[in-house]
């Protein structure tokens, strides 16, 4: 049984909307994401909305063991391609039709919103009735009070498109965000969990999440996150000291987890480190970005008791210029040097699969490796994960393919070299299968049926996957989603990775006019 403090618990017969908030992955990842408790906090600040929770793989809410087909909204959080068969799985276990075509006025409207359903909802559209393109928290509101005020939601489902950030059957759709983040939502009376037991804890532990930005203009250009979520928005300082203070004896919690697609990027990082440590605060962070991770910032985590910091090479230099990460490898070093001196452990992330890698790029990348291995002063100290790029949507590489024979021979080959029980990697058949997922269009929601529904061979993702052959010319499927990012400056983009040309980091060296400002 789960112990959980901050639960919100409503009488459901004095709201007028019930809210499923869904995730279609297991309780500690739902947990570990600010964004599911954002919509948490967010619904059940209305008092005629109560929204509760529920994860896979249970049908039922975690506040009141409710059926979930008894309430009027679900809405689902897809952080994962690999989720949609979850999402099938959840909706069938709640006795709701999979398809929207199946269901009648008495069924609850299913929503789905996060950078999977702002990408490319086209895959899974044929299960979701509308899909919120951006932040919730933007677009929520008016999608309630609509429904409050229609007689048949599910008849006049069109109706929901004159909302902004809405989108729904093939109709253009543009994507929404929060442009102040001091005024943004900030949930500090998070829901605890009382346990240490590592199959329901939070990825980083019994913490307070503490979202200090949102959104990066880096421009990587495998990153899809980067794209859908620019610009960068920031926390004022001041105002992230009272949400850490307010979030303490609201949850009890002395740890903080820094959130933000891009933690050590934030203007004043090494100060917001000292605050908090000032304030007895301990620090916890994701990966952090080498160009900006200073000293100081090393020391607080240090002093906080972070035994791992996580950084993100990718690749040689040669590559990462490919990718838009310009940092030559001495700053890698310095940074990974400092770490060691204080008996900290590193996690390095690194890529293969780039268009136009060689077996001569893959050698000094596992030279970089061996290097990086050598300044530690124990083996142990040095974690690895190697993974394949998967091409996703409204990125430079949306116009690349998945080769599946090309990078199960260099996993070969590095197996080879730095045998397989060293490094951590993503399963094959999984990746290529998230590249299928999250490259298709509304086709390929039959074959996301039927997989779930029985194993299917690996052949029937290929055979699907050989219709995914996108050029500069090519309609793309998600071109009705409008990310706020001009489709000509993907496409120089583009050029440039060919070229193995940077694009610099526009807050530093002035405006692309990728679009996402104005």
């Amino acid at each position: 049984m789960l112990i959980e403090h901050n639960v919100v618990h409503k009488n459901p017969c004095k709201v007028d909307v019930r809210f499923a908030s869904c995730y279609p992955n297991h309780y500690k990842t739902a947990m570990s994401s600010l964004g599911y408790h954002i919509i948490y906090d967010f619904l059940n600040s209305r008092e005629d909305v109560y929204c509760e929770r529920v994860v896979y793989p249970y049908p039922k809410s975690l506040e009141s063991n409710t059926p979930l087909n008894r309430f009027d909204f679900i809405g689902f959080s897809l952080q994962y391609e690999q989720d949609y068969f979850n999402v099938l799985s959840m909706l069938n276990k709640g006795n709701i039709p999979i398809r929207c075509v199946d269901r009648t006025s008495k069924d609850p409207l299913v929503i789905a919103g996060g950078p999977c359903a702002t990408a490319n909802p086209l895959p899974v559209s044929n299960f979701i009735d509308l899909f919120i393109v951006g932040e919730a928290e933007v677009i929520l509101d008016e999608v309630l009070d609509l429904y409050m005020e229609l007689d048949n939601p599910r008849k006049d489902i069109e109706a929901f498109l004159d909302i902004k950030g809405v989108y729904v059957a093939d109709n253009p759709a543009i994507r929404c965000i929060v442009k102040d983040m001091d005024n943004a939502c900030h949930p500090t009376r998070q829901v605890v969990l009382e346990t240490s037991d590592k199959r329901f804890l939070p990825a980083f532990g019994r913490a307070f999440l503490l979202g200090i930005s949102r959104g990066c203009s880096r421009g990587c250009r495998f990153c899809m996150s980067g794209y859908l979520y620019r610009p960068r928005r920031e926390t004022s300082l001041k105002k992230l000291l009272k949400i850490a203070e307010k979030g303490r004896r609201a949850t009890g919690l002395n740890k903080i987890a820094l959130i933000g697609a891009a933690v050590s990027d934030y203007t004043k990082i090494d100060e917001l480190g000292e605050n908090l440590l000032e304030r007895d605060f301990q620090l916890t962070t994701p990966s952090l970005r080498t160009e900006t991770v200073t000293e100081k910032l090393i020391d607080s985590l240090n002093e906080s008791g972070l035994k791992t910091i996580t950084l993100a090479p990718e690749s040689t230099f040669s590559i990462r210029k490919c990718l838009n990460k310009d940092f030559d490898d001495n700053k890698l070093f310095d940074i990974s040097k400092i770490a060691f001196e204080r008996d900290m452990n590193i996690k390095y992330y690194f890529l293969i699969g780039t268009p136009g890698e060689s077996t001569k790029d893959l050698r000094e990348m596992l030279g970089l490796i061996k290097n990086l291995r050598k300044l530690a002063p124990k083996k142990n100290m040095v974690k690895l994960s190697i993974n394949p790029l998967i091409p996703k949507p409204h990125t430079p590489f949306q116009w690349e393919l998945f080769n599946y024979e090309d990078v199960k021979s260099k996993i070969s080959y590095i197996n080879k070299y730095l045998g397989y029980k060293s490094f951590k990697i993503e399963n094959l058949k999984g990746a290529f299968i998230q590249y299928i997922l999250s490259m298709g269009d509304r086709n390929l929601g039959d074959l996301i049926e039927k997989s779930w529904q029985s194993r299917i061979n690996i052949k029937e993702w290929e055979k699907y996957g050989k219709t995914i052959n996108y050029d500069l010319k090519s309609r793309l499927p998600w071109e009705n989603i409008d990310i706020g990012v001009k489709k000509e400056f993907i496409i120089n983009e583009y050029k440039k990775m060919k070229r193995g040309k940077v694009t610099s980091w526009c807050e530093e060296y002035g405006c692309y006019k990728c679009g996402s400002c104005i």
